[in-house]
């Protein structure tokens, strides 16, 4: 799809169908790492120019992955200093997103080299910068939570623990440490 809607001018609206759904959208933007369109609420009523009204936006702008569908071309309306800016702020925070995620990867490298040299208390300040990057990668969680057994803080290791084994329940190396914790902290 990426080159065959390459030749597609922008401010083209265009469809495709999936069972009785048609997918509506409005070329905003096309280069040669993404294609940004204006995004349209699905629904049954077949996309026309004349019809436009009737459907809803459900994002201003967005990226276009859906590669495998052929499309259907059904007018032209010229892009809107309004959807200029929004291209801008998508672009912004797509940005924006990409640099914290190479933040989040450079502190995380470094919090698991401290804590395979054991320099925990460093350790624990470098996964605690990367955590508000990622809450849901748990291997900050996992390595913090030991770090902090290592340091005898307790109640910090049980509550990392505790928000590790909310998504992995089955690991025994993290429900040992806890029951660990959970010992010195009661002794």
């Amino acid at each position: 799809m990426r080159s065959v809607i390459a030749f597609v001018p922008p401010g083209s609206y265009f469809y495709f169908r999936i069972d009785s759904l048609y997918y509506l959208f409005q070329l905003l933007e096309v280069n040669e790492n993404q294609i940004l369109v204006e995004r349209f609420w699905s629904s049954t009523n077949v996309p026309s120019m004349e019809k436009l009204h009737q459907f809803d936006i459900k994002s201003a702008c967005s990226e276009l992955e859906e590669e495998e569908h052929d499309f259907e071309v059904i007018g032209r309306k010229e892009i809107t200093e309004t959807q200029l800016k929004e291209i801008a702020q998508f672009l912004r925070i797509k940005a924006g997103k990409s640099a914290r995620e190479v933040e989040f990867l450079s502190l995380k490298k470094e919090a698991l080299e401290a804590f395979k040299q054991e320099k925990y208390e460093e350790a624990v300040r470098l996964f605690s910068l990367a955590a508000p990057y990622s809450k849901y990668d748990m291997e900050i969680y996992e390595k913090r939570g030991l770090c902090y057994l290592k340091l005898a803080q307790y109640s910090n290791a049980l509550a990392d623990f505790d928000y590790y084994l909310i998504h992995d329940p089955g690991n025994e190396l993290i429900q040992g440490a806890m029951n660990l914790a959970k010992q010195k902290l009661t002794n």
